[in-house]
């Protein structure tokens, strides 16, 4: 009798033990994505294609000089194109998540040259002028 308690103990164990993997195997691929980055409140982000899609670059304060910084891979739905490429010169598109403050972005590095204002809360396809040519952005 004592062999029997052991064997379905046992059987009940395994039996757990697998239904805890199956479990666990939907949250381990959706972890292929865990570096994806998404847009969020007070970033302003850059997008390597126009319509905000793409690699992303998350921007929080002011940025004198973009070549300092890449690209990563943006959520699934927005794509990865890009990702790893320095953010000067290459960004199409900005989402500003920052709903107290406008974001301009500026053709030179240190915010000069052509600029393009993007109003808090707001978004835009960069212009023609700006379109992969960018090189700085300040909030306010």
């Amino acid at each position: 009798m004592r062999f029997k308690r052991l064997a379905v103990a046992g059987a009940i164990a395994i039996a757990t033990a697998g239904s805890g993997l199956l479990a666990t195997s939907p949250a381990s691929a959706s972890s292929t994505d865990r570096f994806a980055e998404s847009c969020s409140s007070g970033y302003a982000c850059l997008f390597y294609h126009q319509n905000y899609t793409g690699a992303i670059y998350k921007q929080y304060n002011n940025d004198p000089n973009y070549g300092n910084n890449h690209f990563v891979t943006s959520s699934s739905v927005r794509g990865g194109s890009g990702s790893g490429l320095v953010v000067r010169n290459n960004a199409a598109s900005v989402d500003n998540w920052d709903f107290y403050n406008a974001i301009t972005i500026y053709y030179s590095p240190n915010y000069t040259g052509v600029h393009q204002r993007i109003a808090a809360g707001g978004q835009a396809n960069l212009n023609s002028a700006l379109r992969n040519d960018n090189a700085s952005g300040k909030f306010g």
